[in-house]
Parts: structure tokens; C-alpha cells; sequence
């Protein structure tokens, strides 16, 4: 152990609470009555020499009344915990962790020295099995990491010496004996195999308090991670709604029309852009909607562009189906409101069960009438029909968009179908859609499935006969 001269003491002024908890009442409680504790300023340094050399003992001498009024209390406490560690008094050693933590000791530094506790054990156990490579290395990574910057090849041999002399492996005038010789002293056969079993208590012990650690660490930055998406997030979709609303304030002065929503329930403009592109491009007959709202307004839209571009072509007929009353309202007086109230047929269809044909029963929109009957109307040779899947919600159940397709197939056998399905970022339509593809193969269809990178993503599943 080494021996450093105490110093005159230096005065420290009481800026924190009386800390309570065991190790608080094992150790002493913290003294009132002044406001000013005479403290030793060599103490951090002199802890710091004894841990590069592995003076375990006098670390584990650090009681909570030597630490607690001292500036420098935190890394002490680490020091301390260090010490006991390797002493093999876990309890207080953990003790001791919790108020470093508790005195603002950064987890990095907690970390490095328990890792460094860690290659400490490792070394003295290849001390006792006699593998004086692995000592070396252990005792050297040991330094290295507790201590970075400190002179590894300079403080390692003053570190092997002490823990040697600790597991009783040094001899009468303070050299190491050649570990394995047969000049070892008197009873060292059996102090080794006690070492071993101390080291493997201690390397357990460690372990799992650094897996501890590193977990606790893990759960931190998961959480922070977690909390700035969330923010994050708040902050884009306020960003860009106010651009929305400017957008809307634009067009309602300029031709007195405000544009419909398009975040949060109602479909994203990156999307929105996309269905018009499949309006303009393919010359549809028919389009069916599972679910209304700002889509269905803007179907509306421009059905009614393209059917004024058409030289007495008969317009696409345009079908909406919504469960809910409050939603059909909405949609209603969004087309009131653009001029299409005449233009869409807007069916109100609560949630029935629906049984498919692989056994399940679904909770869908009771449309299977109205669909039978556009059938009717609509269904000849080369009927182009684009099927919008947007409802019913996924709180609905497992797979609640799955009916669509078997729905609108049942009725519409030669038609070429097109479907295409919002909300593909999550696994539950993920799954729907490949269950259509298994549905396509066994009507003896051709399907292909082209997915669509977006806010929400989506997907377009297109529909041929095999001879088409």
C-alpha cells in the first residue's frame, strides 16, 4: 500500500442532502450541524494510485464518512466499490455503485471500471492456473481500460506484484516466483485452488453486473431514441399541416375552394398523387371504395377532369362504401361542398360478418347487395374496375381488409381488377396482400404486386386471366 502524507484539510461546503438508505445507516449518517466539513484533497490521487496498482484493500478502507462532504465524492465512491469487488463483498460494493451513480459518476466511467474489474479477476485467475501469458495480457487490458491514459507498461508490473502477493503467489523478498515451478512456497497448491474458486465467484458477480449495466444503458438510449421520434414526428406533421393550410388558404382565395385534409386519418398527398396518376392512366369503368373521405372526394375530382377531356364518353361510375354514420356524414358534405353530391354513389354499410371461403369470419361492410347489383349494371367483356381498399380499421381485427378482394371477385368473374391498398407500412395488410396472391393462384389468375414507397406506403395488386 502506498503511503502518502495527509495534508493540512481543506474546508467543503455541505451542498447536498443527507442521503438515507443502508448503506447510510451502516456506514454513519451525514453530520448538520455545520456547513462547512474538513476534507483531505490528496484523497482522489492517492484512491487513483491504489487502484493502478491493485491495492484492493485500501480502496475497500473508504468508508461513507471519508466520502461523503468530498468534491470529488463520486468517483471515490467508484473507486471504492472497485476495491470491495475485488475484496468479494459484493453488497457493499453495490452499495457503493448506487451512490456514485447517485453522486453524478457518468456511466462510461462506471463501466470502464467494472470491465476493468473484470480483466482484473480474469488475470488473477491465470495467475493461479499458472498461464503467465494471459496474466499479463488480462492485467495490462485491465490498466488500459480503467485507466487510458496512464503508462500501461510501467504500472502493470507494480499491479502483478500486488496480486501475487494477494494470492499468496510472491515470495520472502518480493519476487515473483515462476508461476508453475516447483520452487513455490509451502501451502500455495492450496491457496491457488481457493483463488480459483474466489476468481470464479468474482467473474460471475461482475458479469452479471455489468450485463446489468449494459441493459439499463440499452433501455436509456431505446427510451431517448423513442421520445425524439415521438417529437420528431409532432413537430413534421405540425410543419406540415400549416403548410397544408396555407395551400388550402391559397386555393380558397383564388378559386374558393379549400383543399380537404390529408394527415392523420385521411389519406397522404403522396398518395393522393399517386391515385390520380392510376385515374389518368387507365381508362377504369368502375371504381369501388372500400372506406370514404378526402379520397373519395378527390376520385370524384378527377373522374370529372377526365370525363370533360372525353369526346361523349360515358364517365367512370364511382361507388363508396362507409360503416360508420359520422364518417358518411362528412363525406357527404365534402361533396356537397365541391359540386359531386350527384356524382358518387355513397352507400352507408354498418359491419356484418362476412364468411370466407378459408373458413374465417370477418367483420365487413355489408355491401354484398349493392355489389350484386352493380354486377348487374356494369359487368361485360374488358370491365376495368379499380377496387380502393382504405377501411375498415386495423382495430377492426386480424386481417379486417382481407374480404375485399374474394368480395369484389365473387361478383365481377373476367373483369380486369385493379387493388389498391393504403396503410402497406404495417404487417397486418402486409399479410393481406399476400393472401390475396394465394387467392389469385388458386382462381387460376395471374396477379402481380407492385409495392409503393410512401408516408404510409401502399400497394397495387393488378388482376389478369391467364389469357389476357
Amino acid at each position: 500500500m502506498l503511503s502518502t502524507p495527509l495534508v493540512a484539510p481543506t474546508a467543503v461546503h455541505l451542498d447536498h442532502p443527507p442521503l438515507a438508505g443502508s448503506l447510510t445507516e451502516s456506514l454513519g449518517a451525514i453530520p448538520t450541524e455545520s456547513n462547512f466539513v474538513p476534507y483531505d484533497e490528496n484523497l482522489l490521487g492517492r484512491a487513483r494510485t491504489q487502484w493502478q496498482f491493485g491495492d484492493w484493500d485500501s480502496l475497500a478502507k473508504l468508508d461513507f464518512n471519508m466520502l461523503q462532504h468530498h468534491p470529488d465524492r463520486a468517483k471515490l465512491a467508484l473507486l471504492a466499490a472497485a476495491g470491495q469487488q475485488q475484496q468479494g463483498d459484493t453488497d457493499v460494493a453495490r452499495q457503493f455503485l448506487h451512490l456514485a451513480q447517485d453522486w453524478g459518476c457518468g456511466k462510461r466511467l462506471i463501466g470502464q471500471i467494472m470491465v476493468a474489474g473484470v480483466y482484473n479477476s480474469l488475470g488473477r485467475a491465470a495467475a493461479a492456473g499458472n498461464d503467465t501469458t494471459r496474466m499479463l495480457h488480462h492485467f495490462e487490458m485491465a490498466i488500459a481500460t480503467g485507466a487510458p491514459s496512464a503508462d500501461v507498461r510501467l504500472i502493470t508490473p507494480a499491479r502483478i506484484r500486488q496480486q501475487l502477493a494477494q494470492l499468496g503467489l510472491l515470495g520472502e523478498k518480493c519476487e515473483p516466483q515462476a508461476v508453475g515451478s516447483n520452487t513455490a512456497l509451502p501451502g500455495a497448491a492450496a491457496s491457488i485452488g481457493q483463488s480459483r474458486q474466489t476468481m470464479s465467484e468474482h467473474l460471475k458477480v461482475q458479469s452479471a453486473a455489468i450485463a446489468e449495466q449494459m441493459k439499463k444503458q440499452g433501455a436509456d438510449v431505446a427510451n431517448l431514441s423513442k421520445a425524439l421520434e415521438r417529437t420528431f414526428r409532432k413537430e413534421i406533421l405540425n410543419a406540415t399541416k400549416q403548410i397544408e393550410a396555407f395551400i388550402s388558404l391559397q386555393s380558397y382565395m383564388n378559386g374558393g375552394d379549400l383543399s380537404p385534409d390529408m394527415h392523420g386519418w385521411p389519406i397522404s398527398p403522396d398518395f393522393a398523387v399517386y391515385l390520380i396518376e392510376l385515374l389518368e392512366t387507365n381508362d377504369y369503368d368502375l371504381i369501388i371504395e372500400f372506406g370514404s373521405g378526402t379520397s373519395t372526394v378527390l376520385i370524384a375530382k378527377t373522374l370529372a377532369k377526365i370525363a370533360a377531356r372525353r369526346q361523349g364518353g360515358l364517365p367512370a361510375q364511382q361507388v363508396a362504401f362507409e360503416h360508420l354514420n359520422e364518417y358518411q356524414r362528412k363525406t357527404v358534405s365534402a361533396l356537397q361542398k365541391a359540386g359531386f353530391a350527384d356524382s358518387v354513389q355513397l352507400e352507408l354499410s354498418p359491419l356484418e360478418p362476412f364468411a370466407a371461403d378459408n373458413g374465417k369470419i370477418y367483420s365487413y361492410y355489408s355491401c354484398c347487395d349493392v355489389i350484386a347489383q352493380l354486377a348487374l349494371r356494369f359487368l361485360r367483356d374488358g370491365l376495368r374496375v379499380l377496387v380502393m381498399v382504405d377501411g375498415p380499421p386495423g382495430s377492426t381485427g386480424k386481417h379486417a381488409r382481407y374480404p375485399a378482394l374474394p368480395l369484389v371477385h365473387s361478383h365481377f368473374v373476367g373483369a380486369q381488377v385493379d387493388v389498391l391498398l393504403d396503410d402497406y407500412i404495417r404487417d397486418d395488410e402486409r399479410e393481406v396482400a399476400q393472401l390475396w396472391l394465394k387467392d389469385i393462384e388458386r382462381w387460376g389468375l395471374i396477379g402481380c404486386l407492385i409495392e409503393e414507397t410512401m408516408e404510409k406506403d401502399a400497394c397495387l395488386l393488378t388482376i389478369r386471366s391467364q389469357s389476357a
